[in-house]
């Protein structure tokens, strides 16, 4: 047997919390629940991004999206790349003796220069309907029973990105819909709207459930369970109006699931300290045994885990680029959020998929508001984030104090909107050809 432990990295889009382990009833994800009673789910689980890509950057680098250079998406036309000098966790593992795979895809880099990442590719690199992408992991796993050195297997599932019915998923309400309260949901036509949309999602987490449970399925029959830590997450919140893209909670919470014995970790627990995926990197290197470099920006939550103290008091989170430009910044503390603003803009920009969605149609006009300098919410009373107490003297004291803690974080990580806007590739290539 292998002395050193495999890691398999499962991940998906858009997924935020929505998911029973997180106590979202009406989601049939029975997969996730039986990790969650063999591991540890984190209920106060935050991305540093509500964008894919530079969350996704933040996951396998341990570092801002700020400062990996990877302010936007990769794909297309807007070309995001991580910087030359930033090492993905592949890399890493690789250089200290693991196999390191790919299966499905991935979004934290561009596909034209995906080698740099570290992966060898099982597929093609892309992503495939769950239930395939979830086959040719179990084909990896029956190999990887026979291997002479540890592996590191990233999986990677579109579902549940828009569009839900996706290669033919159908919506599931079986046990219900559950409707988060940010979501207008007072007249009849608005009730009948969400329930469709979110029934809709619910099929797709349903399938993609129905893929991990296809993977951790074979874990157990090739005998690999006890020595492989299982880390399933997504990269931001569900892709619905004021979540996916915004610095909310509904657009920065994450589902994160740990099932790990050969961590030292026990089972069916919840902790309820705050983690940032920026602090996944550090974990994993601790637990395996390898030295994090002074680049990490995170923190490792390994003693946590194992049942220590809680390794962080509060966490970032940031916004670049999604379609557009619109900049802004937040730290959050268990009690209160702070969000800084840096460009007028109306309350969310809502994304290309959202806005094509039957439920945005409805709604344009209620995310249509313009939004405040600065944001000051009081979470534990208003868990929607729906009233604004930025000014209101009552808070001076915390809002002057969350201020300072946020400019400081810029500054010691680097932030270049500390130097003024942040070009696009777009802008800069354009400029380019204005010139030839």
């Amino acid at each position: 047997m292998i002395d050193r432990p495999n890691l398999l990295i499962i991940n998906c889009h858009d997924l935020g919390q929505h998911i029973s382990p997180y106590g979202v009833k009406t989601v049939n994800t029975p997969a996730l629940e039986e990790m969650a009673g063999n591991g540890v789910v984190f209920s106060k689980s935050f991305c540093t991004s509500p964008g894919c890509s530079p969350s996704r950057a933040a996951i396998f680098t341990g570092r801002y999206p700020h400062a990996t250079g990877v302010h936007g998406l990769t794909h297309g036309l807007f070309k995001w790349k991580m910087n030359r000098n930033e090492v993905h966790l592949a890399q890493m593992m690789s250089r200290s003796g693991y196999d390191t795979s790919l299966v499905g895809g991935f979004h934290e880099h561009s596909r034209d220069d995906m080698k740099r990442l570290g992966y060898k590719v099982y597929g093609n690199g892309g992503y495939m309907p769950g239930l395939e992408t979830a086959s040719l992991a179990a084909d990896y796993l029956k190999a990887a029973k026979s291997a002479k050195k540890p592996f590191y297997l990233c999986v990677g599932f579109f579902e549940p990105h828009r569009p839900y019915n996706w290669h033919g998923i159908k919506p599931d309400s079986s046990k219900g819909v559950y409707i988060p309260g940010y979501i207008p949901n007072k007249t009849k036509e608005e009730k009948n709207v969400a329930r469709k949309e979110f029934a809709d999602l619910q099929g797709s987490i349903r399938r993609m459930d129905e893929s991990v449970g296809k993977i951790l399925c074979e874990l157990r029959k090739s005998g690999l369970y006890e020595n492989t830590a299982v880390m399933f997450m997504t990269d931001h919140g569900i892709a619905m109006p004021r979540a996916k893209c915004t610095i909310y909670d509904p657009g920065i919470e994450t589902a994160l699931i740990v099932q790990a014995p050969c961590w030292g970790v026990g089972e069916g627990k919840k902790l309820e300290g705050l983690v940032s995926n920026v602090d996944y990197v550090p974990t994993i290197l601790e637990a395996c045994g390898i030295r994090t470099t002074s680049a990490v920006q995170g923190k490792s939550f390994l003693s946590y885990m194992r049942g220590g103290k809680e390794h962080r008091d509060r966490i970032f989170a940031e916004k670049s680029y999604h379609r557009i430009y619109d900049p802004m910044r937040c730290i959050r503390t268990k009690k209160y959020k702070l969000i800084a603003n840096f460009e007028y803009n109306t309350t969310c920009e809502i994304p290309s998929d959202i806005a094509d969605s039957r439920f945005y149609a409805h709604h344009a006009a209620y995310y249509a508001s313009h939004r405040k300098e600065f944001e000051l919410y009081d979470l534990e009373n208003d868990r929607w984030e729906q009233n604004n107490l930025f000014g209101d003297k009552k808070y001076a004291g915390i809002e002057k104090k969350l201020r300072a803690e946020l400019f400081r974080w810029m500054k010691e990580t680097g932030d270049p909107l500390l130097k003024g806007p942040i070009e696009s590739i777009y802008f800069r290539d354009m400029l380019t050809k204005m010139g030839e």
